[in-house]
């Protein structure tokens, strides 16, 4: 068995000092797959999306095993930059000409960038998503080899550093610190170590805030050592007696959920609380950008907004699209740009032979300025120009203009047309006229118009048609087209978000408001209560609707109201209520005691959920 050995993919034998190198095939693979691309021949939307499908997705498989050094990530990332930029070269000697900074086009759309993943962050969330599932299951083989051979007593939350180790438990320990930060049970047995698991936010300093016992004494081993016997209630009396404050309180105050389910072990980037790979993806993105050098440059709430607008067109074909963020970020290849990393660039117009910006290029040059003011635009650009300075204003202005052939679409259409008139004529020698700019983009907008419906016309037609009866009662969690339907004791819940006008409080004073309405039936008769309370800011609207149906629930048992009918304007939470459980994978972590709750206090009622709308549900406002 030599280097070259390799099972599944992997390499078994690797450097001792530079585990990496035994990897440098995948930066072959990504030097071979190159070739089989007419990259020159692509647009930059092209290769925008093959970027974003092929070469990143080319070292998924090997990152989630191993840690690439910074170093062979830069290798990968030089490749993929080079491609978007100038497509493929024979000669590879020279640098490529990148005019924006590669963090911004990673960064993602909405924050002003173009979504391609970064490397460094793709390899770090996969290990850390590995990590978690090793935390998860620890029945898993996996988790019991490792355990085995390098933490065998201790837990994979203590786990130390041991010499020597695999490249994947080397990887797995370098990610052990984002997700101790991330993760934390939720007790519901207790069945967890106390000395070792993120069962508290203070459980990395349980041993520190240990108060020494006498000689003899037997310490507590589990979490519901701490309850008191029989009943999942804190023992404050022992819980004092053991730890100093603040330890102690934040015991206290830890939430025990009145379920028989195993203990539940939460991630709390995600509302359901399961680790996926794109929260991880996205929290070491923003570690890494924490890094000043690494951190992508601001963009304007304006340039976001117009660039939102731009990438929602389904009329605007993509090459389109990626020319209006180019165009918009400055990463066009103007003359004034470019020409100060070469003399043989120049930077002035190729038609007028003055400095070539943006603005220039587009709005000021004779021939653009020809171009505006044809048919169908008949605008004055060099009067707009001395108004506004800049390219995203300007658009912001032609399409505030109310023109009527001033939608997003036309203009960056015909600024693509533009732009490629200008290039026909520098490099190509390929004179056109500014009515032929105009027709260019008219049939551009035309052409991809009817492609759209052409295939739209070709999509299959569902024929079946589905008849629903208005008068049947759908499956609970569902939503209700009548409350008419319902018979029998009915509760209307209802709950405002960071309401600042409640009865009882300050003026101004911001708290959860909730709205509880309970129609009762009483000798042909209707007997109403009508509640209104508040309780803490919570964190999520879902939140503030779950408090108020536990409410709702407490009142219920109180009145002892023998089937009822919770009816709630949140379709989410109807259905969580009505399964019963809260242990599914959709359920958000953070309402999860809420139902708890809610369940211990209507289990005797037989209670019903249902969704109805905002307006039926307003008589609970």
């Amino acid at each position: 068995m030599d280097n070259n050995f390799t099972h599944l993919g992997h390499p078994l034998i690797l450097p001792a000092k530079n585990r990496t190198v035994a990897y440098n095939f995948v930066i072959d693979k990504f030097l071979n797959k190159l070739p089989a691309y007419k990259a020159n021949m692509l647009s930059h939307a092209a290769r925008l999306e093959l970027i974003r499908s092929v070469f990143s997705a080319i070292p998924v498989y090997y990152m989630s095993n191993i840690l690439f050094t910074k170093k062979f990530i830069a290798k990968l990332t030089a490749i993929i930059r080079n491609f978007w930029w100038t497509g493929i070269r024979e000669n590879n000697s020279n640098k490529s000409l990148c005019i924006r900074a590669w963090k911004d086009i990673c960064n993602y759309k909405q924050e002003g960038g173009l979504g391609i993943r970064n490397l460094q962050a793709i390899n770090e969330g996969l290990l850390l998503a590995a990590a978690w599932r090793l935390a998860k299951d620890p029945s898993s083989h996996l988790h019991l080899v490792l355990k085995s051979k390098y933490f065998h007593d201790a837990s994979i939350w203590t786990a130390i550093s041991t010499t020597p180790k695999s490249a994947f438990w080397s990887s797995i320990l370098k990610m052990l610190p984002k997700l101790k930060d991330h993760s934390f049970y939720q007790l519901t047995q207790g069945n967890i170590s106390l000395w070792s698991t993120p069962w508290c936010s203070l459980w990395a300093s349980v041993h520190d805030n240990l108060i020494i016992q006498p000689s003899g004494y037997i310490y507590p081993s589990l979490v519901k050592d701490l309850w008191i016997p029989g009943q999942k209630v804190w023992n404050n009396d022992l819980i004092n007696s053991l730890f100093q404050q603040p330890l102690a309180s934040v015991i206290v105050q830890t939430d025990i959920i009145h379920q028989d389910c195993p203990d539940i072990l939460c991630w709390d980037l995600t509302p359901n609380g399961t680790c996926s790979s794109k929260s991880t993806y996205k929290l070491c993105l923003q570690d890494i950008h924490v890094n000043p050098r690494n951190t992508p440059s601001q963009v304007s709430l304006q340039m976001k907004n117009l660039l939102k607008l731009i990438w929602k067109q389904k009329l605007m074909i993509p090459r389109v699209q990626t020319f209006a963020w180019r165009l918009l970020r400055k990463a066009l290849p103007t003359g004034l740009k470019v020409g100060r990393f070469s003399v043989h660039i120049s930077q002035y117009c190729c038609r007028c032979g003055q400095q070539e910006d943006e603005v220039h290029m587009f709005f000021f040059c004779d021939f653009a300025r020809a171009a505006w003011f044809s048919h169908p635009w008949f605008i004055r650009t060099d009067a707009l120009v001395q108004i506004y300075t800049n390219i995203h204003s300007i658009i912001l202005a032609l399409l505030n203009m109310n023109h009527p052939h001033a939608s997003v679409v036309n203009i960056l259409n015909f600024m693509w047309c533009l732009w490629k008139a200008r290039n026909d004529y520098l490099f190509n020698r390929k004179k056109a006229t500014p009515h032929q700019v105009n027709i260019a983009a008219t049939s551009l907008s035309n052409d991809f118009c009817d492609l759209l419906n052409s295939s739209s016309h070709h999509q299959p037609q569902n024929s079946s048609c589905i008849l629903t009866h208005t008068n049947q009662l759908p499956l609970q969690g569902q939503t209700l087209k009548s409350d008419l339907l319902i018979t029998g004791p009915k509760v209307y819940t209802d709950a405002s978000f960071k309401c600042k006008k409640i009865p009882g409080l300050l003026h101004g004073t911001a708290a959860t408001g909730v709205g509880i309405y309970i129609s009762l039936p009483h000798d042909q008769k209707e007997v109403s209560v009508q509640i209104q309370a508040s309780t803490s800011i919570t964190s999520t609207p879902l939140q503030a609707e779950a408090f108020a149906l536990l409410l709702a629930a407490k009142v219920a048992k109180c009145l002892n109201i023998s089937q009822p009918t919770f009816l709630t304007d949140c379709l989410s939470l109807a259905s969580f209520a009505a399964s019963r459980k809260i242990t599914e994978t959709a359920t958000p972590w953070t309402i999860r005691k809420v139902l708890a709750d809610f369940f211990c206090y209507s289990s005797d009622l037989q209670p019903r959920v249902f969704h109805i709308s905002r307006e039926i549900n307003g008589i609970a406002h």
